[in-house]
């Protein structure tokens, strides 16, 4: 059991969950555990129920010969990007599409042959953000279509810190928003978010410095990340917008 990479999964698995969008009811034992940094078989339990994410991770671990989903290395290329996402099979990817997650039926035959023949003839890496932007379909508890805004929600974010409110328990980030014009999509000049920190009075991200690059997921702030991160994250994220695009 990779107990780091459970608990990373936890992080960016929280936000949605708190929502009701993805996975069982169980936020406050998720937020506990990351809060406690303990990660067990409870916590491989909830998030295997997370149907959308394990499938994603099981795929990318398979390709890479790596034996546990939860592999920290396994999880990063989901959530964050990186270099596993260069041996996933077009082929095998538009067989999970299809058969392990329905979307044919979700989204509709005609639809859904065209992302299928797009991504059987295009380079891609199948990450989060990925499939937020070419998907279009909201997989999960909610069956509706993606908008500009719940795109942008729902991708991993990420900002530099300027200022911490511990009495509102937000912090307030620069970052870039994701925008649409003449169907293109793109990443918006550098703007300033707010970002929940607490969970009904319970947070798991401390210790925050002004100048510390923080991902989100849903309005909430998810981890500090590091250079590589957000180098990885970046790169993954505009490449996803470059498949959009085409």
């Amino acid at each position: 059991m990779d107990i780091q990479g459970l608990l990373l999964c936890s992080k960016y698995s929280s936000a949605p969950n708190f929502f009701g969008y993805c996975g069982p009811d169980e936020n406050i034992s998720l937020v506990d555990h990351i809060k406690e940094r303990i990660a067990d078989k409870e916590v491989k339990v909830i998030l295997s129920q997370f149907d959308t994410l394990y499938t994603y991770l099981r795929l990318i671990s398979t390709e890479n010969k790596i034996f546990d989903p939860f592999d920290l290395k396994v999880v990063e290329a989901y959530w964050l990007g990186n270099s596993l996402l260069d041996n996933i099979s077009n082929r095998n990817y538009s067989y999970l599409l299809q058969e392990e997650l329905d979307l044919e039926k979700r989204m509709g035959r005609i639809k859904f042959q065209k992302v299928r023949a797009k991504v059987l003839a295009t380079k891609f890496y199948p990450h989060h953000a990925f499939h937020v932007f070419n998907i279009f379909k909201r997989t999960g508890h909610v069956n509706s279509n993606h908008t500009l805004e719940t795109m942008d929600q729902c991708r991993i974010s990420f900002g530099k810190l300027k200022v911490q409110n511990a009495k509102l328990k937000t912090v307030l980030v620069k970052t870039k928003q994701l925008t649409i014009r003449n169907k293109r999509l793109s990443l918006s000049i550098p703007t300033t978010k707010e970002l929940k920190i607490n969970y009904k009075g319970k947070s798991f991200i401390k210790n925050l410095k002004v100048g510390d690059w923080v991902s989100f997921h849903w309005g909430f702030a998810c981890d500090v990340l590091t250079l590589e991160q957000v180098r990885n994250l970046e790169f993954y994220t505009q490449k996803a917008i470059d498949f959009y695009n085409q």
